[in-house]
């Protein structure tokens, strides 16, 4: 037994010389001069001219050098070089421990593995381990990307790097900036943990809170981001960018939000597609905007922001299901243009409003803001008017183009344009004892309200043939023009339109069918055109 002990222990004993030799081995040198001196009591060896190291696998070049045998190190000045497999560093400076196999090299220093090559002045790094580190500033470049950082470790053997403070990663893409960034050099994938910046060479920018990119498949996932575009900021919890097929992706609490207007749309989810400049934000999208005192909301199955050189050409489009909902306005469309530059909200494919006791319906129609104000309203075919007085009675106007104009946001006047037709109900100044009914036909007519919404005067155009019927001779009939229909079960309230506002436990969000459409289309209306009048004033009400 006592001998079995002693030859394990002579064994453990030569495997720790042998450590130690390795871990030991003299560094060996060669060069056309050798000097031997002493330095603070030391022995050292000077070298100079082709002066060669050799350890392992490693070889040193350089111009001289200052060699310290008892401690296996070597200070290397002029152009150094050292070569190890596919490594080559050069540098003007150089301290190297043969001991530990780690090497410090200063100015204008140059690492190259075949791959990646780096800049720095100041590297430090280790031959067996393949560990670089730099700091006061370094540059990595690839044959993609440039990263630059003041600090800097990179895993040779890992292939991977970590870059901290002021890091720069630059791409054909886009321009990343963040305090930390992860780098697989293999796979070219980055990853920032902290807030991150990037900028697009059409300046498109995005800020996060970290984001992973594969910077060779051009494709970025970011947490809690916002995209800067052109016109718009587009925040969401999740974002996605593919710079291959130049969309962004954003989901979760989306956002979108004017830069030059009190414009917000919400959803839950959103595309930006940078080369049309062009955002579409789905999943119960709520467009809002301030309105003065007021807020004006809108839904649709999607939204769509279009972003323009040209200011005539920067548009808002709902498609589908279109609902929208203000204190003294609301209104369903299919599909509705809302036109920026000239601040013209237009609704497409049965729309309908109701603006305070009047419902208006035509082919399409304009709202005309000022000043974030209704300033006017353009019907354009089978225009129709109704309005509900004291008496539950329906006023009634119909024609082939309308434009009525407000003021406070109560109706002032409406022009009629073409097969003009009117059923009003007279009513005794307390509005309570039916007076008779007024039908009258003409081409055109322009018709005046007072500050109760009541009618104050109408002016006939064109061969105008007016009838007032007796209450005690109104029949049914007369009661309603051709097309009448009484729709006001269909007008939104404010949580259909704006859901978010309800209190949490009676939100419910069924599921929205999104339809594609072109979002290109671009819905215009004709100007109108004045016709040549002839005018003949008819006052009625008693005024």
């Amino acid at each position: 037994m006592r001998q079995h002990s002693f030859l394990i222990f002579v064994l453990l004993f030569a495997l720790s010389l042998s450590g130690h030799a390795q871990r030991n081995k003299k560094l060996r040198y060669k060069a056309d001069k050798l000097e031997f001196m002493k330095i603070d009591g030391q022995q050292v060896r000077k070298l100079t001219d082709n002066v060669v190291f050799t350890q392992k696998t490693t070889k040193i070049y350089c111009d001289s050098s200052y060699f310290y045998p008892k401690e296996n190190r070597m200070e290397a000045f002029g152009k150094v070089r050292i070569v190890d497999d596919t490594v080559v560093i050069t540098s003007r400076k150089l301290t190297y421990d043969g001991e530990n196999r780690k090497a410090l090299l200063r100015e204008d220093v140059v690492y190259n593995n075949g791959h990646q090559t780096l800049y720095t002045d100041f590297l430090n790094y280790g031959l067996d381990t393949r560990i670089g580190e730099f700091f006061n500033g370094g540059e990595l470049i690839d044959a993609n990307n440039t990263l630059t950082s003041k600090v800097g470790i990179y895993y040779s053997l890992q292939e991977y790097a970590v870059f901290r403070r002021e890091v720069v990663l630059v791409s054909p893409e886009y321009t990343l900036k963040s305090d930390t960034l992860n780098y697989n050099t293999v796979t070219k994938v980055a990853v920032t943990p902290g807030p991150t910046e990037i900028i697009t060479p059409d300046g498109v920018k995005l800020d996060a809170l970290g984001g992973e990119y594969l910077t060779e498949r051009k494709i970025t996932e970011f947490v809690d981001g916002e995209v800067e575009t052109q016109d718009y900021f587009l925040e969401g919890n999740e974002l996605f960018l593919n710079d291959l097929e130049q969309f962004y992706t954003a989901k979760g609490d989306v956002h979108l939000t004017a830069k030059a207007r009190d414009v917000i749309i919400i959803g839950e989810e959103g595309l930006y597609y940078k080369a049309l400049g062009l955002s579409k934000i789905y999943g119960q999208p709520v467009m809002k905007k301030m309105m003065q005192q007021d807020t004006f909301y809108l839904t649709a199955d999607t939204l769509y922001a279009i972003e323009s050189p040209v200011p005539e050409e920067k548009r808002i489009l709902a498609y589908h299901n279109v609902k929208i909902f203000k204190s003294d306005l609301q209104g369903k469309a299919d599909s509705i243009a809302y036109f920026l530059s000239d601040s013209i909200i237009r609704l497409y494919n049965d729309p309908i409003l109701w603006a305070n006791f009047s419902q208006i319906t035509a082919d399409s129609i304009g709202i005309q803001l000022v000043n974030n104000l209704i300033d006017s309203m353009i019907l354009r075919k089978n225009s129709f008017i109704v309005s509900e007085d004291s008496m539950k009675q329906f006023n009634q106007i119909k024609g082939r183009n309308m434009v009525a104009r407000f003021d406070s946001s109560r109706i002032d006047n409406i022009d009629v344009t073409g097969n003009g037709e009117s059923i009003y109900y007279l009513l005794d100044e307390g509005d309570s004892i039916l007076m008779g009914l007024n039908k009258m036909i003409c081409s055109d007519m322009k018709i005046r309200f007072g500050a109760n919404n009541e009618l104050s005067n109408i002016t006939f155009y064109k061969n105008p043939e007016a009838r007032l019927i007796p209450p005690h001779e109104i029949k049914r009939e007369d009661t309603r023009l051709d097309g009448f229909s009484w729709r006001l079960s269909e007008k939104p309230d404010l949580y259909e339109v704006a859901y978010y506002l309800k209190p949490e436990d009676e939100i419910k969000k069924p599921p929205i069918e999104v339809k594609e459409v072109d979002p290109s289309i671009k819905p215009r209306i004709q100007k109108k055109k004045k016709p040549d009048k002839s005018e003949e004033e008819t006052k009625v009400g008693g005024n």
